[in-house]
């Protein structure tokens, strides 16, 4: 099963507990619902697009628990909980998925500059402004500093993920 949102309209100023959104989730590549929250906090809200129902989604919710991994809670808290879980749901996927897309969002506005790490085993990622002229002469000036340096870059975007959280 392939969960995708498209469509993604994010209002950061009405964002306050939750994300504050609305998108359009496809499911297998079709057309399913309309998901949205509106950023006060709590569930967000799925509305089906016709031919399919409040049933189907429901069925949704029953697909992904049971294929999902449940979510587990550590001992946080101190509280005497010894890893609390409970099933994955649609809420969830879908506010992981939106936290995917900003996530995205913020990586590609990121790599309008030149982004890299000194070498494969630092943590710290170091952005050097960048003109769409002069990048290359940017990139050798990186790597002659930093022989060892990992230009993101020249990554696909599941790899600068990685690095970037």
């Amino acid at each position: 099963m392939k969960l995708e949102l498209k469509n993604v309209k994010y209002a950061a100023f009405a964002s306050q507990e939750t994300h504050c959104f609305e998108a359009t989730l496809y499911v297998d590549g079709k057309r399913f619902a309309t998901v949205s929250n509106e950023g006060h906090g709590g569930c967000n809200y799925e509305y089906p697009i016709a031919p399919f129902t409040d049933r189907d989604i429901k069925k949704l919710n029953e697909k992904i628990a049971a294929e999902y991994p449940p979510i587990v809670f550590d001992d946080y808290d101190g509280l005497e909980r010894d890893n609390d879980s409970m099933p994955q749901s649609l809420d969830c996927v879908v506010g992981g998925m939106v936290n995917d897309h900003l996530l995205d969002k913020e990586i590609k506005r990121a790599l309008r500059r030149i982004l890299f790490i000194e070498s494969p085993d630092s943590k710290d990622v170091y952005t050097f402004g960048a003109a769409k002229d002069n990048k290359n002469l940017i990139r050798t000036k990186v790597l002659k500093k930093y022989p060892q340096a990992i230009i993101l870059n020249d990554l696909p975007l599941e790899e600068v993920r990685n690095y970037w959280s």
